[in-house]
C-alpha cells in the first residue's frame, strides 16, 4: 500500500514517464541491444564488446586531461582490470602548467606526476614490503636517451601529436627507488594556448624478478659504446668465512665469538632482545652473460633492492611488511685502497663532500678490521690492487607526518563479465577494488630503529659488498 501511494504521488508530480517529449531529457537513452547470432551454444563462444567507455580509464586531475588512445606507440591506455592487474597503454590529451609557473613543459609534467600515485607504485623486487609511495616521490625528468628505440618512439610521438618537435620526459622516483612502471611522456606546445601542451603518455609494467625467484638482476650500465646489460647475482656468504662469522656473532671475529653461536637455552636470558642486527651480503657480475626475461635497472637501484632485502631478513620484519618508502640510498663518492684501510676517523679537517664517505668507512672498520679487509674484502673489490671503489650509504628516513602513502590500486570490475569470468575462483578472496582493498599496514615494524648501511661497489671488477647495521630503539629512552 505504501509503494502504491508513492507511485500515485510521483504520477501527480509528473515524475513518472508518461511518454511526453519532456521525459526524454530527464531519462538517459538505453544502450542498443547487442545481438550475436550463433549456430550452437555448445560449440561457439559469445564475445560481446566491452560495456564500458574510455572515461573509466581516463587520467584526470588539476591541469591533467588524458584519455586512452591507441597509436603506433601502443594500445589504448587501460587501468588495472581483469585481463591485466596493472595499468598499461597510451593516453593522449592536454597538460596545463600551473598559473604563474615559469617551468614551461617541466611544470606541466610535474602536474601529471601526483595523478599517477596509485597507478604506479614501488617494485619491492620479491621482498615482503609495503609498495606504497607518496605522490611527492614521483617526478618527470628530461630524457636524454640516444638509442634507436628512443629515437623511434620520439618520431612516432611527433607524428601522433602532429607537431614538428616534441620533448621527451621519463618518470622517476627518489634516487635508487625501483618503480612498478616505466613512464614516458612527450609534450608539444599547443598553438594559441600559452601554458597548455599536447601530451602523450605511455605506461609499461616492469618485471625485475625472474619467475625462478633467483637472486639475480639485470643491470644496465652506460658504456663508451652505449648501454651494456649485465647479470648480477648474489654470492653465498660461505665464500667469506670471516665476514660470515662477524655477521652471525654480532660484530665479533674471534674464537670466543664463534662460541656465541652455540649458546644453550640455560645460558640465555629469559628475555633477550637484539640490540643490533648485522647483515652482510655480496654480489658479483656473471662472466657468462645470459639473457633474463626481466627489465633492467641501474646500479643505484640494485643497491636499493639490496638494502630492502637486508631489512627483510631482520627479525622485526619477519612477519611484517618492510617500510620501503622510508629507505634512502645516497652516493658518497669514490675511495682508494688506502682510504679503505686507513682514513680519518673524524670528519674534522676534511671537506664537506668527503666527510660522509670517511664517516661511513670509519663505521665499517668498527666491525671489519684491517686484516679482514685485506684478506676477504679487497681481493674481491680490487683484485689488481689498483683502482677505486664507489661508496654508497643507506638509511631510514623518519616517517613524515601528514604525508599519505598511496598503495597500488586494486583492479576494478568494469562489467558483469569481469565478475563472472571463466577463470574466476570463488574459493579465493576477491581481488577487486573494495573499501578494504586499499587498507595498508598501519604499524611500522622499524619505528624507532636506525639503519646504517655501507655499500662498496666496483663496476670494473663487477663486485659489490654491502654491510647493514640495524640498531633497535632503546627501551629506556623516553
Amino acid at each position: 500500500l505504501a509503494a502504491l501511494t508513492r507511485l500515485v504521488s510521483m504520477a501527480e508530480d509528473g515524475q513518472l514517464d508518461d511518454g511526453s517529449p519532456g521525459d526524454e531529457e530527464l531519462l538517459p537513452h538505453l544502450p542498443p541491444v547487442q545481438v550475436e547470432v550463433v549456430s550452437s551454444l555448445k560449440s561457439e563462444k559469445l564475445s560481446f564488446p566491452p560495456r564500458v567507455g574510455a572515461d573509466n580509464d581516463a587520467l584526470e586531475g588539476p591541469g591533467v586531461h588524458l584519455r586512452p588512445r591507441a597509436s603506433a606507440l601502443g594500445c589504448a591506455g587501460r587501468q588495472a582490470c581483469a585481463s591485466h592487474v596493472r595499468a598499461r597503454g597510451v593516453w593522449h590529451g592536454t597538460l596545463e602548467a600551473a598559473t604563474g609557473s615559469q617551468g614551461g613543459q617541466a611544470a606541466a609534467a610535474e602536474r601529471l606526476a601526483p595523478v599517477l600515485a596509485g597507478v604506479v607504485a614501488l617494485d619491492c623486487c620479491g621482498v615482503l614490503a609495503d609498495s606504497g609511495l607518496a605522490a611527492s616521490f614521483l617526478t618527470f625528468i628530461t630524457a636524454n636517451d640516444q638509442d634507436n628505440e628512443a629515437q623511434k618512439s620520439l618520431t612516432a610521438a611527433a607524428e601522433e601529436i602532429g607537431a614538428g618537435k616534441v620533448n621527451a620526459f621519463r618518470l622517476s622516483g627518489l634516487p635508487g627507488q625501483v618503480l612498478s612502471h616505466s613512464g614516458e611522456l612527450w609534450l608539444s606546445p599547443q598553438q594559441g594556448s600559452p601554458g597548455t601542451f599536447e601530451a602523450l603518455l605511455r605506461l609499461r609494467p616492469l618485471i625485475h624478478v625472474p619467475d625462478s625467484r633467483e637472486s639475480c638482476f639485470t643491470v644496465a650500465r652506460q658504456g663508451p659504446l652505449g648501454v651494456d646489460l649485465e647479470i648480477w647475482k648474489e654470492v653465498a656468504m660461505v665464500e667469506f668465512p670471516r665476514l660470515l662469522r662477524i655477521m652471525m656473532s654480532g660484530g665479533e671475529d674471534t674464537a670466543a665469538a664463534s662460541g656465541m653461536l652455540a649458546k644453550t637455552s640455560h645460558d640465555r636470558y629469559l628475555v633477550e632482545e637484539e640490540d643490533e642486527i648485522l647483515v652482510i651480503n655480496a654480489w658479483q657480475r656473471e662472466h657468462e652473460q645470459e639473457s633474463l626475461p626481466t627489465d633492467s635497472m641501474s646500479i643505484e637501484q640494485l643497491l636499493w633492492c639490496e638494502a630492502l632485502r637486508a631489512l627483510g631478513e631482520t627479525s622485526p620484519c619477519a612477519e611484517a611488511l618492510v617500510p620501503a618508502a622510508r629507505l634512502r640510498v645516497e652516493d658518497e663518492g669514490v675511495s682508494t685502497r688506502a682510504e679503505l684501510l686507513d682514513s680519518p676517523e673524524k670528519a674534522s679537517g676534511v671537506s664537506e663532500d668527503d666527510a660522509p664517505r670517511f664517516s661511513s668507512l670509519a663505521f665499517l672498520r668498527q666491525y671489519v678490521k684491517r686484516d679482514v679487509l685485506e684478506e676477504e674484502v679487497l681481493p674481491r673489490l680490487l683484485p689488481t690492487g689498483q683502482g677505486c671503489v664507489r661508496v654508497f650509504s643507506a638509511r631510514l628516513e623518519e616517517p613524515s607526518t601528514g604525508v599519505a602513502l598511496t598503495a597500488l590500486r586494486a583492479p576494478k570490475a568494469k562489467s558483469i563479465d569481469d565478475l563472472f569470468r571463466e577463470d574466476l575462483d570463488f574459493r579465493k578472496p576477491s581481488t577487486w577494488d573494495e573499501p578494504g582493498a586499499m587498507k595498508r599496514q598501519e604499524h611500522d615494524p622499524l619505528s624507532g630503529h636506525e639503519l646504517t648501511s655501507v655499500m662498496l661497489v666496483n663496476e670494473t671488477s663487477g663486485s659489490l659488498l654491502a654491510f647493514h647495521s640495524l640498531q633497535a630503539p632503546d627501551p629506556c629512552a623516553i
